[in-house]
């Protein structure tokens, strides 16, 4: 065509006169695919915030379970788990941090599941391309809170193992050797590790050495115990 010219698709063709333009096919036409994935994708639009309100949800009963188990695990077996161990520092500190960041991080991904399947009520407006907009907005907001209760669930997963290894591998309460009490006739308890007859003595023996010479005559009780109170 005489007196046409070709002209960029991004420029403003408002002020153009139809017949100076020149339409050429396009090197790359489309095919049925790109159709039904052009078709998708504007449907998608519509559909993205309640798609990803609906996996949220469903994401969110299953962090459920998650969390009740991890409850029950840390409030009904945690004090008789813990009171296994012998050390309090630096073990059972540990395990109780430990279980207890699980149990905290597993409610906040509960949390965020349950407010990206509700969502945020959207602004009813009367402009579609506001509302569109609104929707939008929506829709990333519900996403990345989804996102980060994944992110999360996952992190539990350390956390409750490092408790668990604690707990399988520290010194248990059970681990420390038997203790003797010794009780004279005055009333008199004195507690070790062992006891000897040592002439007519007979010798309580502590961690740190001699803890008492009790005459044999004196002595009216010999008993094993867990742990040493103190002495009278």
């Amino acid at each position: 065509m005489s007196g046409s010219r070709k002209l960029d698709h991004d420029l403003d063709l408002s002020d153009v006169p139809v017949e100076q333009l020149e339409f050429l096919p396009s090197p790359n036409p489309a095919t049925p695919d790109d159709l039904r994935w052009a078709k998708m994708a504007g449907e998608a639009r519509f559909n993205g915030l309640p798609d990803i309100q609906r996996t949220a949800e469903r994401w969110g009963a299953t962090i459920l379970v998650i969390t009740g188990l991890l409850t029950t695990l840390t409030v009904v077996r945690g004090a008789s788990d813990l009171a296994a161990l012998r050390d309090l520092w630096p073990h059972k500190i540990l395990v109780g941090s430990f279980a207890g960041i699980a149990l905290l991080v597993a409610i906040i991904s509960v949390i965020l599941a349950a407010m990206a399947a509700q969502g945020q009520p959207v602004e009813i407006v009367v402009s579609g391309p506001r509302f569109e907009e609104a929707t939008g907005k929506a829709t990333k907001t519900a996403s990345g809170r989804l996102k980060w209760s994944r992110y999360l669930a996952v992190l539990v997963v350390p956390f409750y193992l490092a408790a668990l290894g604690i707990m399988a591998y520290a010194p248990q309460a059970t681990d420390q050797p038997p203790r003797i009490t010794v009780t004279d006739e005055v009333g008199g308890t004195y507690c070790g590790t062992s006891a000897k007859k040592q002439g007519g003595n007979l010798v309580v023996v502590g961690e740190k050495g001699v803890v008492a010479k009790v005459p044999l005559s004196s002595v009216v009780n010999l008993s094993p115990v867990a742990k040493c109170l103190g002495k009278k």
